[in-house]
């Protein structure tokens, strides 16, 4: 990614965005970069990308990250976490890109780069390396929301575009839990945290209400992401040209007056 900025030094070639970042690091989708950032304290500082918001990395020093990163795992035993790891992503990805298929091993294999003899070796089984997959996708889109109710509220109509955006992550969440519906969480889901924060923001403003913050919550993810799982079969339902997020916005925030 060649960029033209203010402030990143002599060679802006050698910056990079999230997307090739998420590559070298074999990660499913660039929202996870964002994780990994809170995550390791010692991963490598991002630069602002001109005047926008956006973040870009020096490739380098992502490179250099990620080998360290890798070595000490695979001195501390844990090699074979680290292509487990690699099974986990290039399954997340074949689950975003093909959302309700019925992914083969050999697939799997290929697309992690590991020989399909040796995938047993790192994983018990497909259902692990689904199981595992779901969970990482489902971390990767919880990382786009908001960390608080009032920055939720400020920026809604923004995170109901980022869901829309997300529609991949949610038909791939969404095609897992029809086919095992009973299956455990592996990880909290994105709707409880918004339960947390609205019963969080309660607490603050001093606030009673009869309605329970997780229905409030169940009620507008069923919103926000029933539109953006169904959006193009609604409109031609419905004859409509689009559905203004703005609208949708302002129908959420009167739910929240409950």
């Amino acid at each position: 990614m060649g960029v033209d900025s203010e402030g990143l030094g002599a060679d802006p070639d050698e910056y990079i965005d999230a997307n090739e970042v998420a590559s070298i690091l074999g990660l499913a989708h660039r929202n996870s970069v964002s994780t990994y950032r809170r995550r390791y304290p010692s991963f490598p500082a991002a630069r602002p990308l001109g005047r926008g918001r956006a973040l870009c990395w020096q490739r380098g020093e992502i490179v250099a990250w990620h080998e360290q990163f890798t070595n000490r795992r695979s001195e501390g035993g844990n090699g074979t976490n680290a292509r487990l790891d690699d099974l986990v992503g290039a399954t997340a990805r074949l689950m975003l890109a093909h959302p309700g298929a019925d992914i083969g091993i050999r697939q799997i294999a290929a697309e992690a780069g590991v020989a399909h003899s040796d995938l047993y070796r790192h994983a018990q089984s497909k259902d692990e390396l689904r199981r595992r997959a779901v969970a990482r996708i489902n971390e990767d889109f919880q990382a786009t929301l908001p960390a608080t109710y009032t920055s939720m509220m400020a920026d809604l109509e923004d995170v109901l575009a980022i869901v829309v955006r997300s529609r991949p992550a949610l038909r791939a969440m969404a095609s897992e839990l029809i086919a095992n519906p009973d299956a455990e969480l592996v990880k909290p889901v994105p709707v409880a945290r918004i339960a947390e924060m609205i019963g969080e923001d309660r607490v603050e403003r001093d606030v009673e209400s009869s309605v329970d913050p997780r229905v409030l919550a169940a009620c507008m993810a069923s919103v926000a992401w029933g539109i953006a799982l169904f959006d193009g079969r609604w409109r031609r339902g419905m004859d409509l040209a689009d559905i203004p997020l703005d609208q949708v916005a302002r129908v959420m925030r009167a739910m929240l007056q409950a």
